[in-house]
Protein backbone atom coordinates (compact mmCIF):
# COMPACT_ATOMS: atom_id res chain seq x y z
CA UNK A 1 0.00 0.00 0.00
CA UNK A 2 2.02 2.84 -1.47
CA UNK A 3 -0.47 5.78 -1.20
CA UNK A 4 0.30 8.88 -0.77
CA UNK A 5 -1.39 10.96 2.01
CA UNK A 6 -2.36 14.56 1.69
CA UNK A 7 -2.05 15.37 4.98
CA UNK A 8 0.48 13.72 6.92
CA UNK A 9 0.74 15.87 9.68
CA UNK A 10 -3.37 15.34 10.44
CA UNK A 11 -2.55 11.60 10.47
CA UNK A 12 -0.83 12.14 13.45
CA UNK A 13 -2.99 14.07 15.26
CA UNK A 14 -6.30 11.88 14.41
CA UNK A 15 -3.82 9.24 16.27
CA UNK A 16 -3.94 11.02 19.14
CA UNK A 17 -7.52 11.19 18.87
CA UNK A 18 -8.71 8.37 18.32
CA UNK A 19 -6.33 6.96 21.22
CA UNK A 20 -8.02 9.02 23.56
CA UNK A 21 -11.56 8.49 22.19
CA UNK A 22 -10.87 4.88 22.93
CA UNK A 23 -9.46 5.28 26.34
CA UNK A 24 -12.26 7.35 27.57
CA UNK A 25 -14.72 4.89 25.51
CA UNK A 26 -13.30 2.10 27.51
CA UNK A 27 -13.38 3.60 30.72
CA UNK A 28 -16.71 5.10 30.30
CA UNK A 29 -18.25 2.66 28.31
CA UNK A 30 -22.19 3.69 29.28
CA UNK A 31 -21.56 7.18 28.55
CA UNK A 32 -23.26 7.73 24.66
CA UNK A 33 -21.66 11.22 24.53
CA UNK A 34 -18.20 12.22 25.47
CA UNK A 35 -18.12 15.82 24.55
CA UNK A 36 -15.94 17.81 26.74
CA UNK A 37 -14.08 14.81 27.66
CA UNK A 38 -9.97 14.17 27.70
CA UNK A 39 -7.91 11.91 28.88
CA UNK A 40 -6.66 14.91 30.64
CA UNK A 41 -9.52 15.54 32.59
CA UNK A 42 -10.58 12.33 33.11
CA UNK A 43 -10.52 11.70 36.94
CA UNK A 44 -12.70 14.97 36.97
CA UNK A 45 -15.28 13.33 34.53
CA UNK A 46 -15.37 10.37 36.83
CA UNK A 47 -16.21 12.27 39.64
CA UNK A 48 -18.39 14.63 37.26
CA UNK A 49 -20.45 11.68 36.34
CA UNK A 50 -20.71 9.40 39.37
CA UNK A 51 -22.56 12.56 40.74
CA UNK A 52 -26.09 13.67 40.66
CA UNK A 53 -26.28 16.96 39.25
CA UNK A 54 -29.30 17.74 41.07
CA UNK A 55 -28.71 16.20 44.55
CA UNK A 56 -24.77 16.22 44.71
CA UNK A 57 -25.21 12.71 45.70
CA UNK A 58 -22.53 10.43 44.88
CA UNK A 59 -23.10 7.00 43.06
CA UNK A 60 -19.96 5.31 45.17
CA UNK A 61 -20.67 1.78 42.80
CA UNK A 62 -20.20 3.42 39.91
CA UNK A 63 -17.39 5.44 40.80
CA UNK A 64 -15.69 2.51 41.97
CA UNK A 65 -16.06 1.06 38.83
CA UNK A 66 -15.02 3.62 36.72
CA UNK A 67 -11.62 4.39 38.37
CA UNK A 68 -11.58 0.06 38.79
CA UNK A 69 -12.01 0.46 34.61
CA UNK A 70 -9.75 3.21 34.66
CA UNK A 71 -6.78 1.78 36.65
CA UNK A 72 -6.37 -1.51 34.87
CA UNK A 73 -6.59 -0.29 31.93
CA UNK A 74 -3.67 2.49 32.69
CA UNK A 75 -1.94 -0.51 33.78
CA UNK A 76 -1.61 -2.10 31.09
CA UNK A 77 -0.69 0.69 28.91
CA UNK A 78 1.95 1.32 31.23
CA UNK A 79 3.23 -1.67 30.20
CA UNK A 80 3.54 -0.81 26.92
CA UNK A 81 5.68 2.57 28.04
CA UNK A 82 2.67 5.14 27.97
CA UNK A 83 2.91 7.78 31.03
CA UNK A 84 -0.27 8.94 32.37
CA UNK A 85 1.61 12.63 33.61
CA UNK A 86 3.26 12.88 29.85
CA UNK A 87 1.10 11.49 27.35
CA UNK A 88 -2.10 12.53 28.53
CA UNK A 89 -1.05 16.38 27.66
CA UNK A 90 1.29 15.01 25.15
CA UNK A 91 -1.99 13.82 23.10
CA UNK A 92 -3.59 17.28 23.35
CA UNK A 93 -0.85 19.08 22.38
CA UNK A 94 -0.83 16.75 19.13
CA UNK A 95 -4.49 17.15 18.31
CA UNK A 96 -3.52 21.25 18.86
CA UNK A 97 -0.56 21.72 16.79
CA UNK A 98 -1.68 19.03 13.74
CA UNK A 99 -5.78 19.03 13.61
CA UNK A 100 -7.07 16.02 13.16
CA UNK A 101 -8.73 14.42 9.50
CA UNK A 102 -11.14 17.40 8.08
CA UNK A 103 -13.15 14.39 6.82
CA UNK A 104 -13.56 10.58 7.16
CA UNK A 105 -12.46 8.21 3.89
CA UNK A 106 -14.81 7.03 2.12
CA UNK A 107 -16.25 3.07 3.37
CA UNK A 108 -13.43 0.64 1.87
CA UNK A 109 -11.44 2.93 0.19
CA UNK A 110 -7.80 2.12 -0.39
CA UNK A 111 -7.49 5.27 2.64
CA UNK A 112 -9.89 3.55 4.76
CA UNK A 113 -8.21 0.52 4.69
CA UNK A 114 -4.71 2.16 5.28
CA UNK A 115 -6.02 4.25 7.78
CA UNK A 116 -6.56 0.68 9.89
CA UNK A 117 -3.34 -0.56 8.43
CA UNK A 118 -0.69 -0.61 11.29
CA UNK A 119 1.90 -1.25 9.35
CA UNK A 120 0.78 1.92 7.01
CA UNK A 121 0.06 4.24 9.76
CA UNK A 122 3.68 3.13 11.41
CA UNK A 123 4.93 4.28 8.30
CA UNK A 124 3.38 7.97 8.14
CA UNK A 125 4.51 8.49 11.92
CA UNK A 126 8.10 7.92 10.72
CA UNK A 127 8.15 10.07 7.99
CA UNK A 128 5.73 13.07 9.58
CA UNK A 129 6.68 13.09 13.18
CA UNK A 130 9.62 15.58 14.13
CA UNK A 131 12.25 13.62 15.54
CA UNK A 132 11.64 14.84 19.50
CA UNK A 133 8.10 13.36 18.89
CA UNK A 134 8.88 10.35 17.30
CA UNK A 135 9.13 8.03 20.00
CA UNK A 136 6.04 9.18 21.47
CA UNK A 137 4.05 9.45 18.42
CA UNK A 138 5.12 5.40 17.79
CA UNK A 139 4.23 4.71 21.79
CA UNK A 140 1.05 6.35 21.03
CA UNK A 141 0.19 4.45 18.15
CA UNK A 142 1.02 0.93 19.55
CA UNK A 143 -1.40 2.21 22.16
CA UNK A 144 -4.08 3.11 19.54
CA UNK A 145 -3.20 -0.78 18.47
CA UNK A 146 -3.26 -2.53 22.11
CA UNK A 147 -6.89 -0.87 22.00
CA UNK A 148 -7.74 -1.97 18.54
CA UNK A 149 -7.01 -5.30 19.43
CA UNK A 150 -8.84 -5.48 23.18
CA UNK A 151 -12.24 -4.28 21.42
CA UNK A 152 -11.74 -5.96 18.42
CA UNK A 153 -12.24 -2.86 16.48
CA UNK A 154 -10.46 -1.13 13.70
CA UNK A 155 -8.28 1.84 14.69
CA UNK A 156 -10.01 4.29 13.94
CA UNK A 157 -13.61 4.54 15.07
CA UNK A 158 -15.96 7.18 13.24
Amino acid sequence: MSQKVKDPERLLGEISFQLDRRILSYIFQGQARLYGFTVLNLRDKIVQVSTHPLTGKVDEGYRLQLSQRHIELMDRLNQLGYSTILHPPFTEFIINTYGILKQRPDSYSTQELGYNSPDFLRRVVINASPSKLLKDMLLLLNCLCYMSRLDGKPLFLW
